[in-house]
């Protein structure tokens, strides 16, 4: 699984992330201070510096007194929505050419 914050799905969740802080009428100084770090890390956060985990997500949700649930609802109708084929995966690596022994 790749960890790069510059996946278009990543890049469609932190879009959606943003909105929703947005859309509840919280800045990033002010979910700073519920998260009780300073406004750069809801900066970083957002602008894809950091990644966040769903712990992590849960409490961003729990700051801006939003829904947690509806919102990774909305992701993935979005990131289906926006895939190409549907049965995209978030990160595929690419298979490893096998070792052929000598002689064969």
């Amino acid at each position: 699984m790749t960890r790069s914050t510059h996946h278009p799905h990543y890049q469609a969740f932190l879009a959606l992330l943003k909105a929703e802080r947005k859309a509840s009428g919280v800045t990033q100084v002010q979910l700073a201070e519920a998260l009780g770090n300073r406004q750069v890390f809801v900066s970083k956060i957002e602008n894809g510096d950091r990644r966040l985990d769903v712990v992590e997500l849960l409490e961003y949700f729990d700051g801006i007194g939003g829904d947690a649930v509806s919102f990774v609802a909305k992701l993935k109708a979005a990131l289906k929505r926006s895939s190409k084929s549907p049965d995209r995966k978030l990160a595929v690596r690419p298979k490893r050419p096998t070792k052929r022994t000598r002689g064969r």
